[in-house]
Protein backbone atom coordinates (compact mmCIF):
# COMPACT_ATOMS: atom_id res chain seq x y z
CA UNK A 1 0.00 0.00 0.00
CA UNK A 2 1.19 3.48 -1.14
CA UNK A 3 1.59 5.66 1.33
CA UNK A 4 -0.08 9.33 1.08
CA UNK A 5 1.28 11.96 -0.02
CA UNK A 6 0.29 15.36 0.56
CA UNK A 7 1.07 18.23 -1.31
CA UNK A 8 3.25 20.80 -0.02
CA UNK A 9 0.45 23.15 -0.73
CA UNK A 10 -1.62 22.04 2.83
CA UNK A 11 1.74 22.96 4.71
CA UNK A 12 1.79 26.75 3.00
CA UNK A 13 -1.97 26.55 3.80
CA UNK A 14 -1.66 25.75 7.48
CA UNK A 15 1.32 28.08 7.72
CA UNK A 16 -0.62 31.27 6.70
CA UNK A 17 -2.98 30.02 9.51
CA UNK A 18 -0.04 30.75 11.83
CA UNK A 19 1.18 33.48 10.20
CA UNK A 20 -2.52 35.26 10.13
CA UNK A 21 -2.94 34.16 13.95
CA UNK A 22 0.46 35.88 14.55
CA UNK A 23 0.25 38.39 12.51
CA UNK A 24 -2.82 40.15 12.22
CA UNK A 25 -4.66 38.46 14.94
CA UNK A 26 -2.14 39.38 17.37
CA UNK A 27 -0.83 43.39 16.59
CA UNK A 28 -4.70 44.12 15.45
CA UNK A 29 -6.98 41.96 17.38
CA UNK A 30 -5.97 42.51 21.22
CA UNK A 31 -5.88 46.35 20.87
CA UNK A 32 -8.89 46.20 23.07
CA UNK A 33 -7.15 44.67 26.03
CA UNK A 34 -4.80 47.58 26.63
CA UNK A 35 -7.81 50.41 26.16
CA UNK A 36 -8.31 50.24 29.95
CA UNK A 37 -5.29 49.62 31.67
CA UNK A 38 -3.51 52.25 29.00
CA UNK A 39 -6.02 54.83 29.61
CA UNK A 40 -6.22 54.52 33.57
CA UNK A 41 -2.49 54.33 34.15
CA UNK A 42 -1.22 57.03 31.33
CA UNK A 43 -4.29 59.37 31.67
CA UNK A 44 -5.59 59.44 28.15
CA UNK A 45 -8.75 59.38 26.71
CA UNK A 46 -10.26 56.08 25.25
CA UNK A 47 -11.00 57.56 21.51
CA UNK A 48 -7.18 58.93 21.83
CA UNK A 49 -5.51 56.05 22.36
CA UNK A 50 -7.29 53.58 20.42
CA UNK A 51 -6.43 55.96 17.36
CA UNK A 52 -3.09 54.16 17.58
CA UNK A 53 -4.67 50.99 15.92
CA UNK A 54 -6.47 53.25 13.18
CA UNK A 55 -3.15 54.95 12.42
CA UNK A 56 -1.58 51.66 11.59
CA UNK A 57 -4.57 50.52 9.33
CA UNK A 58 -4.49 54.02 7.57
CA UNK A 59 -0.73 53.87 6.44
CA UNK A 60 -0.92 49.95 5.94
CA UNK A 61 -3.99 51.01 3.29
CA UNK A 62 -2.45 53.80 1.72
CA UNK A 63 0.61 51.27 0.67
CA UNK A 64 -1.10 48.22 0.13
CA UNK A 65 -0.76 48.73 -4.08
CA UNK A 66 2.72 49.72 -3.25
CA UNK A 67 3.11 46.54 -1.36
CA UNK A 68 1.59 44.52 -3.65
CA UNK A 69 4.19 45.33 -6.50
CA UNK A 70 6.66 44.65 -4.09
CA UNK A 71 5.26 40.66 -3.23
CA UNK A 72 5.40 40.02 -6.86
CA UNK A 73 9.08 41.92 -7.27
CA UNK A 74 11.00 40.41 -3.90
CA UNK A 75 8.41 37.25 -2.62
CA UNK A 76 6.71 37.13 0.77
CA UNK A 77 9.40 35.77 2.51
CA UNK A 78 11.77 38.90 2.37
CA UNK A 79 8.95 41.22 3.40
CA UNK A 80 7.58 39.25 5.75
CA UNK A 81 10.86 38.46 7.55
CA UNK A 82 11.04 42.42 7.73
CA UNK A 83 7.89 43.03 8.84
CA UNK A 84 7.52 40.45 11.38
CA UNK A 85 10.90 42.28 13.22
CA UNK A 86 9.53 45.64 12.76
CA UNK A 87 5.93 44.43 13.81
CA UNK A 88 7.29 42.90 16.93
CA UNK A 89 9.94 46.00 17.62
CA UNK A 90 6.74 48.28 17.50
CA UNK A 91 4.99 46.19 20.32
CA UNK A 92 8.04 46.35 22.59
CA UNK A 93 8.07 50.09 21.65
CA UNK A 94 4.70 50.56 22.93
CA UNK A 95 5.61 49.03 26.28
CA UNK A 96 7.84 51.30 26.81
CA UNK A 97 6.46 54.76 25.88
CA UNK A 98 4.99 57.73 28.65
CA UNK A 99 2.85 59.96 25.76
CA UNK A 100 0.23 59.30 23.65
CA UNK A 101 2.25 60.78 20.68
CA UNK A 102 4.92 58.12 20.92
CA UNK A 103 1.86 55.44 20.45
CA UNK A 104 1.02 57.48 16.94
CA UNK A 105 4.67 56.94 15.96
CA UNK A 106 5.32 53.25 16.83
CA UNK A 107 1.69 52.77 15.24
CA UNK A 108 2.88 54.82 12.14
CA UNK A 109 6.34 52.96 11.54
CA UNK A 110 4.34 49.46 12.27
CA UNK A 111 1.86 50.46 9.36
CA UNK A 112 4.47 50.88 7.09
CA UNK A 113 5.64 47.08 7.62
CA UNK A 114 2.54 45.42 8.28
CA UNK A 115 1.69 44.65 4.83
CA UNK A 116 4.50 42.66 4.60
CA UNK A 117 2.50 39.58 5.94
CA UNK A 118 -0.81 40.99 6.37
CA UNK A 119 -4.27 39.25 5.37
CA UNK A 120 -3.53 40.64 1.72
CA UNK A 121 0.35 38.81 1.53
CA UNK A 122 -1.17 35.94 2.80
CA UNK A 123 -4.14 35.96 0.27
CA UNK A 124 -1.58 36.37 -2.26
CA UNK A 125 0.86 33.22 -0.69
CA UNK A 126 -2.06 30.82 -0.95
CA UNK A 127 -2.97 32.10 -5.05
CA UNK A 128 0.75 31.20 -5.51
CA UNK A 129 0.10 27.66 -4.49
CA UNK A 130 -3.45 26.77 -5.34
CA UNK A 131 -5.73 26.65 -8.32
CA UNK A 132 -8.14 24.09 -7.34
CA UNK A 133 -9.51 23.95 -3.42
CA UNK A 134 -8.27 27.50 -2.97
CA UNK A 135 -11.46 28.34 -1.04
CA UNK A 136 -10.73 25.63 0.99
CA UNK A 137 -7.07 26.74 1.54
CA UNK A 138 -8.01 30.65 1.88
CA UNK A 139 -10.00 29.73 4.41
CA UNK A 140 -7.85 27.61 6.35
CA UNK A 141 -5.08 30.16 5.99
CA UNK A 142 -7.44 33.42 7.21
CA UNK A 143 -8.88 31.32 9.76
CA UNK A 144 -6.01 31.94 12.18
CA UNK A 145 -6.16 35.31 12.93
CA UNK A 146 -9.76 34.17 14.68
CA UNK A 147 -8.40 30.92 16.36
CA UNK A 148 -5.11 32.87 18.10
CA UNK A 149 -7.01 35.89 18.89
CA UNK A 150 -9.90 33.56 20.98
CA UNK A 151 -6.95 32.11 22.97
CA UNK A 152 -4.63 35.12 23.43
CA UNK A 153 -7.25 36.91 24.68
CA UNK A 154 -8.37 35.92 27.97
CA UNK A 155 -4.76 34.91 28.57
CA UNK A 156 -3.51 38.73 27.67
CA UNK A 157 -6.15 39.86 30.33
CA UNK A 158 -4.77 37.49 32.86
CA UNK A 159 -0.65 38.52 32.14
CA UNK A 160 -2.12 42.50 32.97
CA UNK A 161 -3.63 41.16 35.78
CA UNK A 162 -0.93 39.49 36.81
CA UNK A 163 2.12 41.88 35.49
CA UNK A 164 0.25 45.08 34.13
CA UNK A 165 0.11 45.86 30.32
CA UNK A 166 3.85 47.50 29.44
CA UNK A 167 4.68 43.31 30.41
CA UNK A 168 1.99 42.08 28.23
CA UNK A 169 3.07 44.29 24.84
CA UNK A 170 6.44 42.28 25.74
CA UNK A 171 4.51 38.72 25.88
CA UNK A 172 2.59 39.40 22.83
CA UNK A 173 5.70 40.56 20.89
CA UNK A 174 7.64 37.96 22.36
CA UNK A 175 4.57 35.38 20.85
CA UNK A 176 4.14 36.95 17.45
CA UNK A 177 8.14 37.27 16.85
CA UNK A 178 8.51 33.15 17.66
CA UNK A 179 5.57 32.66 15.65
CA UNK A 180 6.14 34.34 12.45
CA UNK A 181 9.85 33.80 12.00
CA UNK A 182 10.66 30.25 12.12
CA UNK A 183 7.67 29.71 9.46
CA UNK A 184 8.41 32.28 7.65
CA UNK A 185 11.95 31.38 7.12
CA UNK A 186 11.60 27.25 7.16
CA UNK A 187 8.31 26.87 6.58
CA UNK A 188 7.07 29.01 3.69
CA UNK A 189 8.06 28.90 -0.49
CA UNK A 190 7.30 31.88 -2.32
CA UNK A 191 6.38 29.76 -5.14
CA UNK A 192 6.07 25.71 -6.04
CA UNK A 193 8.54 25.84 -8.72
CA UNK A 194 10.80 26.68 -5.81
CA UNK A 195 10.40 23.38 -4.23
CA UNK A 196 10.13 22.19 -7.96
CA UNK A 197 6.49 21.85 -8.00
CA UNK A 198 3.33 22.73 -9.76
CA UNK A 199 0.09 24.83 -7.98
CA UNK A 200 -2.09 22.23 -6.19
CA UNK A 201 -4.66 20.78 -8.53
CA UNK A 202 -7.09 17.91 -7.48
CA UNK A 203 -7.27 14.73 -9.44
CA UNK A 204 -10.62 15.19 -10.60
CA UNK A 205 -10.08 19.07 -11.80
CA UNK A 206 -10.20 17.99 -15.38
CA UNK A 207 -13.62 16.43 -15.24
CA UNK A 208 -15.05 18.71 -12.79
CA UNK A 209 -15.32 22.95 -11.93
CA UNK A 210 -17.93 25.44 -12.10
CA UNK A 211 -18.43 27.96 -14.98
CA UNK A 212 -17.25 31.03 -12.91
CA UNK A 213 -13.79 29.49 -11.84
CA UNK A 214 -12.92 27.24 -15.34
CA UNK A 215 -11.04 30.60 -16.43
CA UNK A 216 -8.39 30.13 -14.03
CA UNK A 217 -5.87 28.30 -15.72
CA UNK A 218 -2.75 26.60 -14.20
CA UNK A 219 -0.34 28.89 -15.68
CA UNK A 220 0.81 31.69 -13.54
CA UNK A 221 0.74 33.49 -17.23
CA UNK A 222 -3.12 33.18 -16.94
CA UNK A 223 -5.35 36.86 -16.80
CA UNK A 224 -4.79 40.31 -16.94
CA UNK A 225 -2.57 42.94 -16.13
CA UNK A 226 -4.17 45.47 -13.54
CA UNK A 227 -4.11 47.69 -16.10
CA UNK A 228 -6.23 45.97 -18.22
CA UNK A 229 -8.34 44.96 -14.49
CA UNK A 230 -8.80 48.82 -14.42
CA UNK A 231 -10.58 49.26 -17.86
CA UNK A 232 -13.04 46.85 -17.28
CA UNK A 233 -16.25 47.80 -15.22
CA UNK A 234 -16.49 44.64 -13.49
CA UNK A 235 -13.33 45.24 -11.17
CA UNK A 236 -14.74 48.14 -10.20
CA UNK A 237 -17.96 47.05 -9.05
CA UNK A 238 -16.30 43.95 -7.28
CA UNK A 239 -13.75 46.56 -5.50
CA UNK A 240 -17.21 48.28 -4.27
CA UNK A 241 -18.96 45.23 -3.15
CA UNK A 242 -15.23 44.00 -1.31
CA UNK A 243 -15.79 47.49 0.22
CA UNK A 244 -19.33 47.35 1.20
CA UNK A 245 -18.91 43.49 3.35
CA UNK A 246 -16.28 45.24 5.09
CA UNK A 247 -18.29 48.53 5.77
CA UNK A 248 -21.19 46.86 6.94
CA UNK A 249 -19.77 44.10 9.06
CA UNK A 250 -16.57 46.14 10.75
CA UNK A 251 -18.47 48.25 13.39
CA UNK A 252 -20.70 45.42 14.14
CA UNK A 253 -17.68 43.24 14.88
CA UNK A 254 -16.60 46.00 17.68
CA UNK A 255 -19.89 47.33 18.93
CA UNK A 256 -22.17 44.00 19.35
CA UNK A 257 -21.42 43.98 23.00
CA UNK A 258 -22.45 47.30 23.65
CA UNK A 259 -25.61 47.28 21.50
CA UNK A 260 -27.03 43.83 22.99
CA UNK A 261 -26.66 45.52 26.43
CA UNK A 262 -27.72 48.72 25.46
CA UNK A 263 -30.93 47.19 24.82
CA UNK A 264 -31.54 45.99 27.97
CA UNK A 265 -29.72 42.15 27.96
CA UNK A 266 -27.62 41.58 30.94
CA UNK A 267 -23.34 41.77 29.98
CA UNK A 268 -22.77 38.51 30.51
CA UNK A 269 -25.30 38.07 27.80
CA UNK A 270 -24.20 40.46 25.41
CA UNK A 271 -20.54 38.63 26.09
CA UNK A 272 -22.27 35.69 25.01
CA UNK A 273 -23.29 36.94 22.04
CA UNK A 274 -20.00 38.30 20.92
CA UNK A 275 -17.92 35.24 21.51
CA UNK A 276 -20.76 33.09 19.85
CA UNK A 277 -19.88 35.61 16.69
CA UNK A 278 -16.25 34.45 17.24
CA UNK A 279 -16.67 31.07 17.29
CA UNK A 280 -18.80 31.48 13.87
CA UNK A 281 -16.54 33.47 12.31
CA UNK A 282 -13.56 31.48 12.56
CA UNK A 283 -16.17 27.89 11.60
CA UNK A 284 -17.24 30.00 8.16
CA UNK A 285 -14.15 31.11 7.50
CA UNK A 286 -13.43 27.27 6.19
CA UNK A 287 -17.14 26.77 5.84
CA UNK A 288 -17.11 29.32 3.04
CA UNK A 289 -13.78 28.66 1.42
CA UNK A 290 -15.41 24.94 1.05
CA UNK A 291 -18.45 26.56 -0.45
CA UNK A 292 -16.70 28.84 -3.24
CA UNK A 293 -14.87 25.30 -4.03
CA UNK A 294 -18.26 23.89 -4.76
CA UNK A 295 -20.81 26.34 -5.91
CA UNK A 296 -18.52 28.61 -7.66
CA UNK A 297 -16.88 32.43 -7.04
CA UNK A 298 -19.76 34.18 -7.90
CA UNK A 299 -22.39 32.17 -5.77
CA UNK A 300 -20.10 31.90 -2.81
CA UNK A 301 -20.28 35.92 -2.88
CA UNK A 302 -23.90 36.06 -3.03
CA UNK A 303 -24.80 34.06 -0.32
CA UNK A 304 -22.36 36.26 1.69
CA UNK A 305 -23.95 39.69 0.58
CA UNK A 306 -27.34 37.97 1.24
CA UNK A 307 -25.54 37.15 4.99
CA UNK A 308 -24.74 41.11 4.92
CA UNK A 309 -28.49 41.95 4.62
CA UNK A 310 -29.81 39.66 6.69
CA UNK A 311 -28.00 39.84 9.86
CA UNK A 312 -29.14 43.56 10.50
CA UNK A 313 -32.63 42.76 10.18
CA UNK A 314 -32.33 40.28 13.46
CA UNK A 315 -30.03 42.71 15.24
CA UNK A 316 -33.59 45.38 14.38
CA UNK A 317 -35.40 42.82 15.83
CA UNK A 318 -33.39 41.92 18.56
CA UNK A 319 -35.69 42.17 21.35
CA UNK A 320 -37.23 38.63 20.35
CA UNK A 321 -34.43 36.21 22.80
CA UNK A 322 -33.91 34.40 19.67
CA UNK A 323 -33.12 37.11 17.61
CA UNK A 324 -29.14 38.05 18.83
CA UNK A 325 -28.10 34.25 18.25
CA UNK A 326 -29.41 34.46 14.65
CA UNK A 327 -27.50 37.72 14.35
CA UNK A 328 -24.72 36.17 15.70
CA UNK A 329 -24.55 32.99 13.22
CA UNK A 330 -25.49 35.54 10.06
CA UNK A 331 -22.75 37.84 11.37
CA UNK A 332 -20.29 35.24 11.96
CA UNK A 333 -20.72 34.25 7.88
CA UNK A 334 -21.21 37.60 6.24
CA UNK A 335 -17.65 38.57 8.44
CA UNK A 336 -16.15 35.60 6.71
CA UNK A 337 -16.04 37.46 3.39
CA UNK A 338 -14.22 40.43 4.81
CA UNK A 339 -11.11 38.40 4.09
CA UNK A 340 -12.23 35.31 1.74
CA UNK A 341 -14.39 37.23 -0.56
CA UNK A 342 -11.51 39.20 -2.28
CA UNK A 343 -9.01 37.05 -3.20
CA UNK A 344 -11.36 34.41 -4.30
CA UNK A 345 -13.22 37.19 -6.73
CA UNK A 346 -9.48 38.72 -8.09
CA UNK A 347 -8.37 35.13 -9.06
CA UNK A 348 -11.77 34.20 -10.25
CA UNK A 349 -11.83 37.29 -12.30
CA UNK A 350 -8.88 38.46 -13.22
CA UNK A 351 -6.55 35.04 -13.28
CA UNK A 352 -2.90 34.85 -11.63
CA UNK A 353 -1.15 36.75 -13.99
CA UNK A 354 -0.66 40.07 -11.97
CA UNK A 355 -3.01 38.91 -9.27
CA UNK A 356 -0.49 40.57 -6.48
CA UNK A 357 -0.76 44.09 -8.23
CA UNK A 358 -4.67 43.43 -8.76
CA UNK A 359 -5.67 41.93 -5.60
CA UNK A 360 -3.66 44.81 -3.52
CA UNK A 361 -5.74 47.45 -4.94
CA UNK A 362 -8.67 44.92 -3.93
CA UNK A 363 -7.52 44.91 -0.26
CA UNK A 364 -7.01 48.86 -0.38
CA UNK A 365 -11.02 48.90 -0.30
CA UNK A 366 -11.39 46.42 2.11
CA UNK A 367 -9.16 47.82 4.57
CA UNK A 368 -10.78 51.00 3.44
CA UNK A 369 -14.17 49.55 4.98
CA UNK A 370 -12.74 48.49 7.70
CA UNK A 371 -11.09 51.70 8.96
CA UNK A 372 -14.24 53.16 8.42
CA UNK A 373 -16.99 51.33 9.42
CA UNK A 374 -16.13 51.28 13.08
CA UNK A 375 -15.76 55.08 14.12
CA UNK A 376 -19.01 55.73 11.69
CA UNK A 377 -20.98 53.28 14.13
CA UNK A 378 -20.19 55.19 16.88
CA UNK A 379 -20.64 58.24 15.37
CA UNK A 380 -24.18 57.09 14.67
CA UNK A 381 -24.81 56.13 18.26
CA UNK A 382 -23.43 59.18 19.73
CA UNK A 383 -25.72 61.27 17.41
CA UNK A 384 -28.73 58.73 18.23
CA UNK A 385 -28.51 57.52 21.05
CA UNK A 386 -28.65 53.99 19.58
CA UNK A 387 -27.61 51.90 16.98
CA UNK A 388 -30.46 51.19 15.22
CA UNK A 389 -29.83 53.61 12.05
CA UNK A 390 -26.51 52.41 12.01
CA UNK A 391 -27.78 48.36 11.23
CA UNK A 392 -30.13 50.16 8.60
CA UNK A 393 -27.07 51.43 6.62
CA UNK A 394 -25.67 47.70 6.84
CA UNK A 395 -28.75 46.77 5.33
CA UNK A 396 -28.42 48.43 3.06
CA UNK A 397 -24.69 47.64 1.90
CA UNK A 398 -25.72 44.34 2.31
CA UNK A 399 -28.05 45.25 -0.87
CA UNK A 400 -25.35 47.24 -2.47
CA UNK A 401 -22.98 44.06 -2.22
CA UNK A 402 -25.55 41.86 -3.78
CA UNK A 403 -26.59 44.39 -7.03
CA UNK A 404 -22.99 45.15 -7.74
CA UNK A 405 -22.06 41.20 -7.99
CA UNK A 406 -24.84 40.65 -9.78
CA UNK A 407 -23.79 43.35 -12.31
CA UNK A 408 -20.01 42.22 -12.18
CA UNK A 409 -21.02 38.60 -13.07
CA UNK A 410 -23.46 39.51 -15.72
CA UNK A 411 -21.18 42.77 -17.47
CA UNK A 412 -17.87 40.48 -16.98
CA UNK A 413 -18.99 38.07 -19.57
CA UNK A 414 -17.26 39.30 -22.66
CA UNK A 415 -14.57 39.73 -20.37
CA UNK A 416 -14.43 36.18 -19.66
CA UNK A 417 -14.85 35.44 -23.14
CA UNK A 418 -12.07 37.44 -23.59
CA UNK A 419 -9.76 36.09 -21.30
CA UNK A 420 -10.81 32.23 -22.38
CA UNK A 421 -9.44 33.44 -26.30
CA UNK A 422 -6.19 34.79 -25.04
CA UNK A 423 -5.78 31.18 -23.01
CA UNK A 424 -6.25 29.52 -26.61
CA UNK A 425 -4.28 31.28 -28.76
CA UNK A 426 -1.48 30.94 -26.23
CA UNK A 427 -1.94 27.16 -25.71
Amino acid sequence: MKPIKIHYAWVIAFAGLLISGAGTGIINSTIGVFVRPVCDDLGFLRGQFALYGSITGIVSLILMPYFGSLLKRFGFRRLATMGAVVCALMMIGFSLVQELWQFYLFALIGGIFINGFNIMAVGILVNNWFIDKRGLATGIAFSGSGLLTAVLIPIANRFIELNGWRWTYRFLAFVSFFILIPVIIFIVSDKPEDKGLKPYRSIESNTKGTESDKQVDSSNDTGVTRKEAFGNPAFWLIAIAVMGVTLGQAGPHIHTIPFISDIGYPLAFASAISSTYMIFLTIFKVVMGIAFDRIGTFKGGLLIGVCCALFPVFALTSSFPVSPWIYAVLLGMASSGATILGPMLTASYFGRKDFSRVYSVISMFSFAGVAVSSPAYGAIYDATGNYFPAFVMSLALGVMVCICLLLADRISGDFKIQMDSTLCKKK
